[in-house]
């Protein structure tokens, strides 16, 4: 191998390496600022479990003014369909234009997932504070969590 063809490939390799990082990054929605939310602006998850809400799987969430939202899964299911299934698909398993969702609790707490929703990176649309309000975000992001 010459040494122009040394540095092509290991220049190409550089930059398949950083590619490869990039998504990883952006996926885990760790390296990307518009994936944290600063500490006022986000709310303390417990992620305990309130069953109150007819059965349905629901995550605690403790605002910056001690007062309690509740993520209602089955709330955040309806929500999904209506403003995301478009680009993740159906139940969000699927992915289409946007990745699935499956398993999302493995890479991302409730908190970051409601960071996420909140002030997503594109190409994700930004769907807070209109349409959806702050139930609406930890009803999703309830959900999301259940996948």
């Amino acid at each position: 191998m010459t040494d122009i063809q040394s540095r092509v490939v290991t220049g190409i390799m550089a930059m398949l390496a950083a590619a490869t990082l990039f998504t990883a990054c952006s996926k885990s929605g760790k390296g990307s600022e518009s994936a944290q939310a600063s500490p006022g602006a986000t709310m303390a998850y417990s992620g305990s479990t309130d069953t109150s809400t007819g059965g349905a799987a629901a995550t605690s969430a403790s605002g910056s003014g001690g007062k309690v939202l509740a993520g209602d899964a089955a709330h955040g299911k309806q929500i999904f369909t209506q403003n995301c299934a478009v680009c993740h698909g159906a139940t969000g398993t699927e992915g289409g234009v946007g990745p699935s969702l499956k398993g999302e609790k493995a890479r991302k707490d409730t908190a970051a997932a409601v960071a996420w929703i909140k002030n997503p990176a594109p190409p994700m649309s930004k769907l807070y504070p209109s349409p959806l309000d702050e139930k609406d975000v930890a009803d999703v992001a309830a959900y999301v969590e259940s996948l």
